[in-house]
């Protein structure tokens, strides 16, 4: 049997089985006995289709728009037992998702309490709840294994430091190593049929796109005495920390290699591409923003936003009418586009003989799913040496690391233009 027949079969007993639980609900009642064993012969035919799929597999609920079923904040996956798994856009929280979990007294900045006191060894001013939350989840090694309820709250500071996040990427909470996403690769095709003929055959064709979650950490030096002398220096440790990871998510999402981190878009076999020349050049126009979005309405795709350097948004800025100095008007097909700037992107890449070259990404980001595992662990280190060689025990400092594991999917890569060269 081939895997997409397996995924189809597997899709429609999935919902089957939710229909059948969601009618149950609706009733306020429990499934009766006969709900009850055909929900079992499913499951089970569910498990013996499975063997044709990838191991724990993730099937899309619908492949409407840009390859999911979503609302303007969800977008629902289903395992191979026909759970509903949802994905959130950056307008929904991760700490929505601790629901029973909550510690009283435990909100957005405690984790930088926490912090100030564990290397101070000081827990004054902590509430009981961030007490409990300190003592608990201690490694063998020495690390924090930071309980969901605080995770949640550093992990959505660092969602919103994301522009790939803000321009429409979701987050997929995952509870294991690893799983496995569809991904549309071509679309069906219509046809128009006349009495008594028969209709052309046309399949969309679909691939899995295995995600292994990798870890993504973050290492911070602060002063021990900024740490005494400031009651909120703790708020900035955790301010930086969701910064450095949510900017670094930023990054792998754009530009990723695809061997010791996620693959990026630029490394994406069939996104769309545009040159701004053999040795690049300086954007006199908004033409090749035009560009990215023809390439992306011609694959079926809708561009939603853009993102590139703060210096290429600076060049747009001051694009100036021929022979006039008023600001040069930009077309529709720009004006649309939510724009995002973000120093991720570098202005120092190659292209011919120009060593300052930047890009830009034009497309439809709710394509973007970012997998992520709910556990931050946090180390703190007031030995050894950091980046620049510098001893933390000479210099009175504490390093602290931080870490999630996380790993990209790109459903549609066509959905995406790549601008390069711009100078």
């Amino acid at each position: 049997m081939e895997i997409y027949e397996a995924q189809q079969k597997i899709k429609d007993l999935a919902g089957a089985i939710v229909r059948i639980e969601n009618k149950a609900q609706d009733e306020g009642r429990g499934m009766n006995g006969k709900e009850l064993t055909l929900r079992a012969e499913m499951q089970g035919t569910i498990k013996e289709l499975s063997k044709y799929l990838p191991e724990k597999a993730l099937t899309l609920q619908g492949f409407g728009g840009s390859g999911g079923a979503y609302d303007s904040d969800i977008m629902v996956f289903q395992d191979l037992e026909g759970h509903n798994i949802p994905a959130f856009s950056n307008n929904k929280r991760f700490a929505s998702l601790t629901k029973g979990q909550e510690l009283e007294g435990i909100g957005p900045e405690s984790l930088g309490k926490i912090l100030r006191a564990k290397i101070l060894g000081d827990s004054y001013g902590l509430s009981h709840g961030e007490i409990r939350a300190m003592s608990e989840g201690v490694g063998g090694a020495g690390g924090w294994f930071v309980s969901p309820q605080l995770s949640s709250y550093v992990i959505d500071l660092a969602r919103n430091k994301s522009c790939v996040l803000q321009a429409g990427a979701w987050t997929l909470p995952v509870e294991t190593a690893e799983i496995t996403l569809v991904k549309v690769l071509t679309d069906p095709t219509g046809y128009w049929v006349q009495e008594g003929s028969k209709i052309t055959e046309s399949e969309g064709t679909f691939a899995p796109v295995k995600m292994k979650m990798i870890v993504l950490g973050a290492l911070v030096r602060v002063s021990r005495a900024l740490l005494e002398d400031a009651p909120n220096s703790g708020q900035v440790i955790e301010s930086q920390l969701a910064a450095a990871l949510g900017l670094e998510l930023d990054r792998v999402c754009l530009l990723g290699n695809g061997v010791s981190e996620p693959k990026g878009l630029a490394h994406c076999a069939d996104i769309n591409s545009y040159s701004m020349g053999v040795n690049g050049a300086a954007l006199t126009d908004y033409d090749p923003f035009s560009y990215a979005s023809e390439y992306i309405f011609t694959d079926n795709g809708i561009p939603g936003a853009v993102i590139y350097a703060p210096r290429t948004g600076g060049a747009l800025d001051r694009l100036k009418e021929t022979g006039t100095a008023a600001p040069l008007t930009p077309p529709p097909s720009f004006q649309v586009l939510q724009k995002f700037q973000t120093n991720q992107v570098p202005i120092n890449q190659t292209q011919g003989t120009s060593s300052v070259a930047s890009s830009a990404f034009v497309g439809d980001y709710k394509n973007i799913i970012l997998g992520m595992r709910r556990q931050l662990t946090i180390d703190t280190a007031p030995y050894g040496v950091g980046s620049g060689s510098k001893d933390v025990f000479s210099t009175v400092e504490v390093l602290i690391r931080g870490y999630l594991r996380v790993d990209v999917a790109i459903l549609r890569e066509e959905h995406f233009t790549w601008i390069k060269g711009i100078l």
